[in-house]
C-alpha cells in the first residue's frame, strides 16, 4: 500500500523534471544562436532555382530560431552540389551554424557509385524543402516537335548542363520511352534558355516547373514552347502534358522510373552537418516550418512564381532512408537508363563584352552593379573560381573590385555570370 505514493512521487518529479528541463534546453539553445551569424552554402548558381529558394529562406528564418541569427548566404557551385555537400560534411563547422542548399540528387547519388562523394545521406541532418518538384521537357514552338509522339519519330535538339537532370531525364526518356533527345552539353543551367532564344537548341529536359515559370512565364503563355511531358512521382494537373509515370510499360520499368524520378520529391532539400547537437537541429527545423508558413515569404515566391510546398526534415529523412534501401537489380537498370547513349555535342557560349563604371560592389565581389553608357545598370554576379578578375594588367580576387573603377565584363548575357571581369 506504501508503493502507490512512492511511485505517483517518482512520475510527479520525473514529470516535473521534463517540465523543466525544456525550457533549459530552449534557453540553452536561444542563448548558442543568439548574436550568431548561420550561413547557407547553396550548391546552386546564382540566379537559378536553388540560390532563389535559399535566399527567400535566409530573409525569413532567423526570426523563428530562438536568439535569431543573423542569415549569410553563399554560394558554392560545382559537380551538381557535390562540392557544397562534400564542404557542408567535412570541412562545415558541427555547432548549428551551417547549413547546405543542394540539389536534389545528393541524397541518392551514392547507390550509383558516383566519383567524387565523401559524404553519407544519412548522416546528413535533413531540414526540409520549401516545394516537391515537377520537371519538364519543352521545345521551341518552330521546332517541329509539338508533343512526345513527336519527340519519339524525330530529334530534337536540346541544352545540357551536366550529369544532371538537364542530361540524365532525356536519357532516360530516350531509353526508355524511344524519344530522340540530341544533347548539346557545355552549357550553365540559365545560359539554355539563351541557347533556345538563339536558337542554338531547339528545347531543354529536365526543366523545374517553378523555375521555368519563374524565368519564363510568358514563353508558357504566349505558346512560345511546347510542354512535352511532365516528370516526377506525382502529377501536376497545371500542368497540359504527359506524366512520365503513366507511360511505364511494365512492373520493371515503373520501379525504375519510380527511382529516377524519386529525387523530384525532395525538391530543393536544405541539410545540416552530422553530429550537430539534436536540440539544435530540432530548433532549425521548427524555424523551418515556420518560415514556410510566413505570409511574406509566400506573398514573395508567389510574386516570383516560385510554387511552395512544404516537405518536413523527418519526412525527408525517413524517405531518404528508405531509397537507399533500394534492391541492387533496380537500382543498375537506373543507373543505366540515365546514361546518355547518342552523340553528345559540345556547347558554343557566345559571349559578349561591355564595358561601364562599377556603382556597387555587393557582399565582397559575389556581384557587381554596373553602370553602361547606355544608362543601364547591370547586376553582374561573379564565381570565386570561375569569372577571371584583371585590375590594371595584374590578376585580382573579386573582393578587389572597387566602386568608380571602369571595367570591361564578358558575358553570356546582361544579368548572367561574368567570366571576364578587366579594370583599369
Amino acid at each position: 500500500m506504501q508503493m502507490k505514493p512512492l511511485l505517483f512521487s517518482a512520475a510527479a518529479g520525473l514529470a516535473a523534471a521534463v517540465v523543466l528541463a525544456a525550457p533549459a534546453a530552449a534557453d540553452a539553445v536561444e542563448d548558442f544562436y543568439k548574436g550568431k551569424k548561420m550561413t547557407i552554402i547553396i550548391g546552386g548558381t546564382p540566379g537559378g532555382g536553388y540560390d532563389v529558394y535559399a535566399r527567400q529562406l535566409a530573409r525569413f528564418i532567423g526570426n523563428y530560431i530562438p536568439g535569431k541569427p543573423g542569415i549569410i548566404s553563399q554560394n558554392m557551385q560545382g559537380a551538381g552540389s557535390i562540392r557544397a555537400a562534400n564542404y557542408v560534411y567535412n570541412v562545415a563547422r558541427k555547432d548549428g551554424t551551417i547549413m547546405g542548399a543542394v540539389q536534389r540528387t545528393i541524397p541518392l547519388l551514392p547507390l550509383y557509385g558516383a566519383p567524387g562523394l565523401q559524404y553519407d545521406p544519412l548522416k546528413f541532418n535533413w531540414i526540409g524543402s520549401l516545394n516537391n518538384e515537377i520537371s519538364v521537357c519543352v521545345s521551341r514552338k518552330d521546332s517541329g516537335v509539338a508533343t512526345l509522339a513527336d519527340a519519339q519519330q524525330k530529334q530534337l535538339i536540346i541544352g545540357g548542363s551536366g550529369a544532371n537532370d538537364t542530361e540524365n531525364f532525356p536519357a532516360v526518356l530516350n531509353n526508355l520511352l524511344g524519344t530522340k533527345f540530341k544533347i548539346v552539353s557545355g552549357y550553365k543551367g540559365p545560359d539554355i534558355a539563351l541557347a533556345m532564344e538563339r536558337n542554338e537548341v531547339q528545347g531543354r529536359c529536365g526543366w523545374s516547373w517553378s523555375s521555368l515559370k519563374n524565368q519564363h512565364s510568358d514563353w508558357i503563355k504566349n505558346g512560345t514552347i511546347n510542354i512535352l511531358i511532365q516528370l516526377s512521382v506525382e502529377k501536376l494537373d497545371e500542368i497540359k502534358a504527359p506524366f512520365v509515370m503513366d507511360l511505364a510499360k511494365n512492373e520493371e520499368q515503373r520501379d525504375v522510373l519510380e527511382l529516377v524520378f524519386a529525387p523530384q520529391a525532395f525538391g530543393r532539400p536544405f541539410m545540416m552537418p552530422p553530429d550537430v547537437p539534436a536540440e539544435r537541429v530540432k530548433a532549425v527545423r521548427d524555424a523551418f516550418t515556420k518560415a514556410a508558413t510566413d505570409e511574406k515569404l509566400i506573398k514573395d515566391l508567389e510574386r516570383v512564381k516560385f510554387d511552395l510546398a512544404l516537405v518536413s526534415g523527418e519526412r525527408m529523412q525517413t524517405l531518404i532512408a528508405k531509397l537507399l534501401k533500394t534492391p541492387r537489380a533496380v537500382i543498375d537498370k537506373a543507373a543505366d537508363t540515365m546514361k546518355y547513349k547518342g552523340e553528345r555535342l559540345k556547347a558554343k557560349i557566345v559571349e559578349v563584352n561591355e564595358s561601364g563604371a562599377i556603382t556597387k560592389v555587393v557582399k565582397k565581389g559575389r556581384s557587381i552593379e554596373v553602370k553602361m553608357p547606355d544608362g543601364a545598370t547591370v547586376k553582374a554576379p561573379l564565381s570565386r573560381s570561375r569569372s577571371k578578375v584583371t585590375i590594371a594588367g595584374k590578376a585580382a580576387k573579386r573582393e578587389d573590385l572597387k566602386e568608380g573603377m571602369t571595367c570591361t565584363l564578358t558575358y553570356a548575357q546582361r544579368g548572367l555570370e561574368a567570366s571576364k571581369v578587366v579594370c583599369k
